[in-house]
């Protein structure tokens, strides 16, 4: 296809004409790269045959180059070949040249004797010696044939400066230029690509962005079509962010055959990143400013750069072409060369290590302190990451021996806290031998996070250990050395929880502070902490937890920082008390914050926890969607997910009867749990086995799992009911003793622990498993203890099922108890507590409920959009789109894009929650 031609192809006809009557003419047509002359040469061709004309074309290539006459090989036929073979045998002298030459010469007029001949070059400029002696010959002597030649050169190539070709210019009878295609022509193009009209909004960005080019404006085309995208207003962004591959290819090209000033001082503006510098261009090119400015005229003749300074490449692609033609060493000399300058110019230290980060060098003392002083500032605005870089580069400039090492490891680990916490624990344990002073060690030791201590603590526990023991009895310590010795035992007593005599020892360690233990600082809130978490895992007495956790978290400042201590053991705690608004609270002002820096530890630990809090209040889509959503956060932020992480999301799944989905959890959480051989794998292998009715086997597996528990010390019911769930399938079995002897143990736990949510669901089960007025009163007594619970959900189940226990004996009752269960199940969305006729309430299904945001992102990547450009319509980042659309594949069960549209055609009008 070719467009807006017509004047040039109608000059190249006026110039047939004159041959006709022996008057032949020579038409030299210019542009810059990517120009079209290429597909202009080929029309002309097609237009000449149409038209009777013979046309000879040839193309000419740099690589064939050294090749003598090899354009004129291309333009005459075989016979000429064969003429031209018989001098092989000696050298070319003057006379035997000449002779060619003329041969040559008399050949063409020949074939011009009947009509005229149409001679096409194109790329002239790349044309070798002896053609170009051939082609200065004829066109000197056109005057006398009936012959039109038509050469193509590139502007802005230094062999389209050569004396040879400047002479063949000199004689044109046209000099045609090549112009961009207007925005009309444009639209045609996309219209012919896609087979289908351009909106006018991507139309323009077509344009814009290949500035009417049509070699850049055909690769943008092409490749769009091919990644799947319309010509449609939504993917306007997508064509500017483009960078196709046989543009680059081409530009490389381009590129390779400049000489050596002009790719130095490409290189040099690439990694410049285009800054506004003469003065530093120059320098880093290794360039003198005339230089500089002859290498920058050659770049824009080409259509490269920008014409005027201050000097931008023409488009990404070239910017792109220029770093990939780079050798890797040379790219971090360069980086590494211009960091020295800015350094020496007093830049500010972000601008240095912005290039430092790319350099491959020898350690320097004055790269160490700008990449820190770089890593504090990014640190200061949220972007830890960049700080991370910025702290990883100065480690490789920090030779082994370096006394700054230390510090800067606790700096990189401090860091890597917001989204790495497991590397952090590692960096800080790599630190704390590096410190002289026992106080420096116990510094970067307290930044260790507590939750990275829970499965392996491995060498960190070691080094924990070992300083308490330095610091010396704390009873002893005062001011910062007590302090810091608090904090470590809190650490300590996490690490050990798995332990029963370690978890035994830290509820006799909270018992011993008293009824109201010191909260004043910071250690004394970070130890109590870690000792009510000992105590909620043990199972004793939730009323002392929620007493102190509610004390903790109001002294202590919801900040960003306190995700890495303690309290995140206080706010789990807090929920698995049942004491919901206190760690609500907390956790909304974590939420905040974290929406304004990129911190994916602390985003994953509030969903994590919000999870956690919707299972409590019975909200089982709500928990679904949160885990689910929990643990595509951990998989695309963190390497790998924590224990606690873990445990919550597996437990929020078991919590809504899915126990599916609690084994891809598991399945995807591989660090944790490979083969699914923890007692929390065995939890989920009963659920699985119960789901199918294989019941025997669940209730291995549910025993397996209880054991587990009871060696480690863990014996809050509420951290899993496997007791009440073994009980109902033990009756289900016929094995009424065993059902009986699980469920009062359940009970003597659940009062022990003292929540009542967990009594009132341990006594619902015990009252469906006993028979007579016996079980009734059970149920009763389930009733009247949830009716304080946060759980109204598990109310309903029990005025459910009371209802139906009760319809012989009190109908009235038994209608009493039924419609306020179905008004509980209605008012807090558990339709399928509701069975159908002859069905018995099942666990809920999973279900489609999108919320406003998941809804509203699907339907736009339903139509098309890119996750960029639905990030920026629906203004989030396009990481937030991403997490949505996987947590919506997962709700409505598809694989991926592709089979969204279908899938939200089905969606009913219910499906979308606030």
């Amino acid at each position: 296809m070719l467009l807006e031609r017509e004047p040039e192809i109608a000059s190249v006809t006026a110039s047939l004409r004159q041959a006709r009557v022996g008057r032949g003419q020579l038409v030299v047509i210019g542009g810059g790269l990517g120009a079209g002359k290429s597909r202009l040469i080929h029309a002309l061709r097609e237009h000449a045959l149409a038209e009777g004309v013979t046309a000879l074309q040839a193309s000419c290539a740099l690589s064939e180059r050294d090749f003598a006459c090899g354009m004129v090989h291309q333009l005459l036929d075989s016979a000429l070949l064969l003429a031209l073979s018989e001098q092989r045998g000696s050298p070319f002298t003057e006379t035997t040249e000449n002779q060619v030459l003329e041969n040559l010469h008399e050949l063409v007029r020949e074939l011009s004797g009947e009509s005229p001949l149409l001679i096409l070059v194109d790329d002239a400029h790349w044309a070798d010696t002896a053609s170009l002696d051939w082609l200065n010959r004829l066109t000197e002597r056109l005057g006398e044939l009936s012959i039109v030649v038509v050469v193509t050169v590139r502007e802005g190539d230094p062999l389209a400066d050569q004396s040879a070709l400047r002479e063949i210019a000199g004689r044109a009878t046209r000099h045609l230029t090549l112009g961009p295609l207007s925005p009309g022509a444009t639209k045609i193009a996309v219209a012919e690509e896609f087979g289908e009209p351009g909106d006018d909004s991507f139309v323009r960005s077509c344009h814009e962005t290949s500035a009417g080019r049509p070699l850049f404006l055909m690769s943008i085309l092409t490749d769009l079509r091919q990644l799947g995208y319309h010509p449609i207003a939504e993917h306007a962004e997508a064509v500017r962010q483009l960078l196709p591959t046989a543009l680059r290819q081409r530009i490389m090209a381009c590129l390779r055959s400049q000489p050596e000033p002009v790719r130095r001082f490409a290189h040099a503006l690439a990694v410049l990143d285009e800054r506004d510098s003469r003065d530093l261009l120059c320098t880093l090119a290794c360039l003198a400013p005339a230089d500089c400015a002859e290498a920058a005229d050659s770049l824009a003749r080409l259509g490269l750069l920008n014409p005027l300074p201050p000097h931008h490449f023409f488009h990404p692609s070239v910017l792109d072409a220029v770093e990939q033609s780079m050798p890797t060493q040379q790219w971090a000399v360069l980086h590494f060369r211009l960091a020295e300058l800015l350094h020496g110019c007093d830049s500010p230290a972000e601008d240095v290590a912005a290039h430092l980060v790319h350099a491959d060098h020898d350690p320097a003392p004055w790269a160490v302190e700008v990449l820190r002083s770089a890593a504090r500032t990014t640190s200061a605005r949220g972007e830890f990451e960049t700080a991370t870089r910025y702290l990883r580069c100065a480690l490789l400039s920090c030779t082994p021996d370096d006394a700054g090492r230390a510090q800067l490891l606790v700096d990189l680990a401090t860091a890597e806290r917001r989204f790495d916490p497991l590397l952090s624990a590692q960096h800080l344990s790599e630190a704390l031998p590096l410190f002289a002073s026992t106080i420096d060690r116990c510094r970067a030791a307290v930044r260790i996070e507590p939750l990275t201590l829970g499965q392996h603590p491995g060498q960190a526990l070691d080094l924990l250990e070992g300083l308490r023991t330095e610091l010396g009895d704390p009873a002893e310590l005062s001011g910062e050395s007590h302090e810091m010795s608090l904090r470590l035992e809190a650490r300590v007593r996490y690490a050990r929880h798995r332990d029963p005599a370690d978890l035994a020892d830290a509820v006799d360690r909270l018992a011993g502070l008293g009824e109201h233990p010191p909260l004043a600082t910071a250690g004394e809130r970070e130890l109590v902490g870690s000792l009510i978490f000992a105590a909620t895992m043990s199972g004793s007495g939730s009323a002392r937890v929620t007493e102190l956790g509610e004390r903790i978290v109001r002294r202590e400042p919801a900040t960003m920082e306190q995700v890495h201590t303690a309290t995140p053991l206080v706010v789990r705690s807090l929920i698995l008390a049942d004491a919901l608004d206190q760690a609500v609270t907390w956790l909304d002002l974590i939420a905040i914050q974290e929406r304004r820096v990129s911190a994916p530890a602390a985003r994953v630990f509030v969903t994590v926890q919000r999870a956690l809090i919707a299972v409590r209040q019975g909200k089982t889509a709500e928990a679904a969607g949160l885990a689910g959503l929990a643990l595509d956060l951990a998989n695309h932020t963190l390497p790998s997910a924590s224990e606690g992480c873990t445990h919550a999301l597996v437990l929020a799944a078991m919590g809504t009867g899915d126990a599916a989905t609690a084994a891809r959890f598991l399945g995807r959480c591989n660090d944790y749990d490979a083969g699914g051989t923890s007692w929390l794998g065995k939890l989920v292998r009963g659920g699985l086995a119960a789901t199918t009715g294989n019941h025997p086997v669940a209730l291995e597996y549910f025993h397996a799992c209880g054991r587990e528990l009871d060696a480690a010390g863990w014996r809050n019911p509420e951290l899993v009911p496997w007791r009440s769930w073994a009980a109902l399938l033990h009756h289900r079995l016929g094995q009424r003793a065993a059902a009986e002897e699980l469920i009062e143990e359940e009970h003597a736990r659940t009062v022990e622990w003292g929540t009542l949510q967990g009594q009132g669901r341990a006594l619902r089960v015990w009252g469906s498993i006993t028979e007579g007025n016996a079980g009734i009163e059970l149920l009763r007594r389930s009733a009247a203890v949830l009716n304080g619970s946060v759980n109204r959900v598990e109310q309903a189940k029990t005025g459910l099922l009371l209802g139906k226990r009760l319809e012989q004996s009190d109908p009235a009752e038994s209608q009493r108890q039924r419609e306020q269960g179905l008004a509980l199940a209605d008012e807090h969305e558990a339709p399928w507590l509701v069975p159908t006729p002859g069905e018995a309430p099942q666990a809920p299904a999973p279900r489609p409920a999108l919320t406003c945001s998941e809804h509203r992102i699907a339907e736009l990547a339903a139509r098309g959009l890119t996750n960029q450009l639905i990030a920026e319509k629906v203004d989030v980042t396009p990481r937030t789109v991403e997490k949505h659309l996987t947590s919506v594949y997962r709700k409505l069960g598809v694989s991926g894009r592709g089979a969204l549209p279908a899938a939200m055609d089905q969606l009913p009008p219910s499906s979308t929650t606030d």
